[in-house]
């Protein structure tokens, strides 16, 4: 069997994480991707310094765009992996599309700032929808929005208005019902981290969870 046909039978494998803006938990990052040979990571609030992203191994390929305080990011592991960065819809969050042996398909790092109104997500990722034409997508976001359909505990404003965001797209949220929640901190436990696929990327979709590992951080990976 040739090299690149061995290649295409290798999953890609993706994780996703909240970092906090926290340089330690950027730290333990760097040892999971290497101890687990991770592909693409997508990142939500990474470590910054003087409103740059810091704390990435210059091995690894990190991309981000905008001006002012960077709220997402995506990191490429492999070097097998190409992308492109769609700048205009990467202010301060990360769209790619990513050309790999095994398909190309846009990857998307979103975060939803709690204090702002979660209309503006929408009409973003509803622009991107209409720029990638029916193209495979996967969206990681730090949703700040809580609902049972995606088994969280209780429903919020917030959560009703993306449960009608995705249905009337016909975007599909991947989560899972797991025994751990992707968010545990002080003030409690909650599911905002949503991973979000359209049709198209579903059937490329496996083994979703939430690692019990720990991340140095609130969020789970």
């Amino acid at each position: 069997m040739s090299n690149m046909a061995k290649r295409r039978k290798e999953p890609i494998k993706c994780i996703q994480i909240n970092l906090q803006h926290s340089r330690a938990a950027t730290d333990n990052l760097m040892q999971i991707i290497a101890a687990e040979n991770i592909d693409i990571i997508l990142v939500q609030e990474p470590y910054l310094y003087k409103e740059e992203i810091k704390g990435i191994s210059r091995k690894y390929r990190t991309y981000s765009y905008g001006e002012g305080k960077r709220r997402a990011a995506v990191i490429l592991a492999n070097n097998n992996t190409c992308a492109l960065l769609i700048i205009q819809y990467s202010d301060n969050d990360t769209v790619l599309e990513i050309q790999h042996v095994n398909g190309n398909f846009y990857a998307a790092s979103i975060y939803m700032d709690y204090n702002a109104t979660i209309d503006i997500n929408f009409k973003r990722i509803e622009k991107i929808i209409t720029f990638i034409k029916g193209a495979k997508l996967i969206i990681a976001t730090d949703s700040n929005s809580r609902s049972t359909a995606w088994y969280d505990v209780t429903t919020n404003s917030k959560g009703r208005m993306m449960e009608d965001f995705v249905v009337s797209n016909q975007l599909r949220i991947l989560n899972e019902e797991r025994t751990l929640t992707n968010l545990q901190s002080s003030r409690g436990e909650s599911n905002i981290d949503l991973t979000i696929a359209n049709n198209k990327m579903l059937a490329n979709i496996w083994k979703w969870g939430i690692s019990g590992e720990e991340s140095a951080s609130d969020h789970k990976i």
